[in-house]
Formats: C-alpha cells, sequence, structure tokens
C-alpha cells in the first residue's frame, strides 16, 4: 500500500503512558530537526532538483492560503531530515468475518480506526499483538502527518523526492486537515482532504505548469490509475460484505472469502501493473477510508462555480454532527429541479 497523508494521533493519547513517551520524542525530534524552506532555498549548497521542489512547496501553500482559502499556518513550511522513507506507520485493523475495524480513542480528536508510530519495529509489534486476536491488520507506511498542536508540522526530505502533482496533493491535503477537522468524523475528514489535495493539485499544476505540461499529464494518469483502483476495491468490498452479511458460519465466511481476495488481489495487481500486496479487511478499509464520497464533493465544486473559496467556506458550515448527510442534503437543493 502506498504511504498516504493522515491527521496524526500520537502526542497526549488514551494509551500506554510508554506509547505517549515515545510518540512525543519523535514528534518533538521531528519538529526540532526542521529547516526553514527560505533557509534552505538561500542555501548555495541546495542542489537544484531539492530548489526546485522547494519552491514548489513554497508556491503550493501560498495557492493554499491565497487561492483556495484554506487557514494560514506555517505548517510545511520547514524541512525535516528523517532517518526511514516514511515519517510514520500507520496501524490500522478489523474483524475477519466482517467489516468491523478496531478503533482507538485519542483526546481532542475521537475515535479513529489508525495509530500511528514513529518506529516501524513498534508498528509491526502492535500489528502482531492485534493478528494474534484473531484480525486482519495493516501496516502502512506514512508521508506526512498533520497535529492539532501549537507546533508548526515540517515535511520530511524524503516527500521532496515524489513527483510534483504528488508532492502538491500532499501539501493541499494536510493544510485541509487544518481548515476543516471534525472531531470523530474520520472517514468524512479523510475523504475530504483527499478531494481537496487531489483537485486543488490540479488546478496548481495547470496553472503553474500548463494543463498539458508534463506534470499535469503525469498526476492526471496516476489519478486516473488511483479511480480504477478504487472501483476494484469497491467492488471487492460489495461483493465479500455481501459474504460477510450471509449468516455462514464463521468458519464458512473465512473458508469462502479466500478465493475472493486472491482474485481480488489479481485484480489490483492488474491495475498497478504489479503485485499489490497483501490483501485483507484491514488493507479493504484502509483504502476506502480516503476514498468515499468524491463524486459528491467533486459536484459540490462544480455547483459552486469551482471557487474554492466558496467551496471551503461551504464545506466548513456543514453540520458537524452529521456532515455527510447534510452534504447530500444540501447538494440535493443546489441542484436544478427536473
Amino acid at each position: 500500500m502506498r504511504a498516504l497523508p493522515l491527521l496524526a494521533l500520537f502526542l497526549l493519547s488514551g494509551c500506554s503512558p510508554l506509547y505517549a513517551v515515545k510518540s512525543a520524542s519523535g514528534h518533538l525530534g521531528f519538529v526540532w530537526r526542521a529547516r526553514p524552506v527560505n533557509e534552505l532555498l538561500e542555501d548555495p549548497a541546495t542542489d537544484p532538483k531539492t530548489r526546485a521542489k522547494l519552491e514548489l512547496v513554497d508556491a503550493a501553500r501560498r495557492f493554499a492560503f491565497e487561492d483556495m482559502g484554506l487557514r494560514k499556518s506555517k505548517d510545511y513550511a520547514k524541512v525535516s531530515r528523517i532517518k526511514g522513507p516514511y515519517v510514520t506507520y500507520m496501524v490500522m485493523a478489523a474483524d475477519q468475518a466482517s467489516f468491523r475495524r478496531h478503533e482507538w480513542w485519542f483526546p481532542f480528536i475521537g475515535r479513529v480506526p489508525y495509530k500511528g508510530h514513529f518506529s516501524p519495529k513498534d508498528a509491526k509489534a502492535e500489528a502482531g499483538r492485534l493478528g494474534r486476536k484473531g484480525l486482519d491488520v495493516l501496516v502502512a507506511g506514512i508521508s506526512a502527518y498533520n497535529t492539532p498542536l501549537p507546533f508548526a508540522d515540517p515535511l520530511a526530505h524524503t516527500q521532496l523526492e515524489l513527483p510534483e502533482g504528488e508532492l502538491v496533493a500532499l501539501v493541499l491535503h494536510e493544510l485541509c486537515h487544518g481548515t476543516v477537522f471534525l472531531k470523530g468524523r474520520v472517514d468524512f475528514d479523510e475523504s475530504l482532504a483527499s478531494f481537496v489535495g487531489e483537485a486543488g493539485a490540479l488546478d496548481f499544476l495547470a496553472r503553474r505548469f500548463g494543463p498539458e505540461a508534463p506534470e499535469s499529464l503525469a498526476f492526471r494518469a496516476g489519478l486516473e490509475r488511483d479511480r480504477r483502483y478504487a472501483a476494484e476495491i469497491e467492488s471487492l468490498y460489495q461483493e465479500l460484505d455481501r459474504l460477510y452479511r450471509s449468516g455462514l458460519p464463521r468458519e464458512r465466511v473465512l473458508a469462502d472469502r479466500a478465493p475472493i481476495l486472491a482474485k481480488g488481489r489479481e485484480r489490483l495487481s492488474a491495475v498497478l501493473g504489479r503485485d499489490s500486496g497483501e490483501l485483507n479487511n484491514a488493507v479493504i478499509l484502509g483504502h476506502r477510508l480516503y476514498r468515499a464520497d468524491q463524486e459528491l464533493f467533486g459536484e459540490l465544486h462544480e455547483r459552486l462555480g469551482r471557487s474554492w473559496k466558496v467551496t471551503i467556506e461551504f464545506l466548513r458550515s456543514l453540520d458537524r454532527r452529521r456532515p455527510a448527510e447534510d452534504l447530500r442534503a444540501r447538494l440535493e437543493r443546489l441542484r436544478p429541479a427536473p
């Protein structure tokens, strides 16, 4: 599974004191090692390729604040060096015979279906404990995160190696979390941020490079592949959900799901052009977490004249207790009468 941006769940956690200490240490170290983008741009030792990516990040932040209406902050105005390929590692888990996901509770955020670790060893250990309880598990490397803390969140230096479109989408995704965040509504939050990041990146790339420039074409091709992958995941989810709700004995359900998962892995691998990796309920739910209601967000943006500032303000006004339902109801009123 490719790295996905997500909201940080580390500090002041409701988990063990050791987890809180490790998380605080990892986050503060990441923040304290960071250097300002402006400083790196002025440093003659910065190589041209890195300089171009830093300028891109700086321009993407201005676009987010000035053109999209995202909340101004100092997030991602610094870059921090990390040891491994990812900033942190996400653990997710789910029942094997249903799509009932395992959840954790964190202050300020509420109940969420994932938990982050700065150490891959700790993430694998947590996944092992959950697996021994009979759960499907997923461990995924994460490219970036956003915290509700007063410290500005930096980028990891490894993110500067991403293609232009992916880098811009990542920055916009995380800045969206700092603008529209609904406590306890993680599915809505992550799906919305995915839409804002990807659609915003398309607009940014078209303006900066041109709609037919290699950077724009490559990003659009990647989004098309992602849409095909998401369609396969959704088809697989629906097929498995019917099995899980069939009322068959658990042992029979687990036996019957094996060939479904095997065929699903083949289809996903065909989309990617490589082995898609292990496939289980946690993997399926992890992907769906970021892809719900994409068509609704897109339709809303179109009906609001493709004005990012109007769209963001509309989204901020949604009922915080029932955002998805409120979005559907208000979008229906925006549609022309038949």
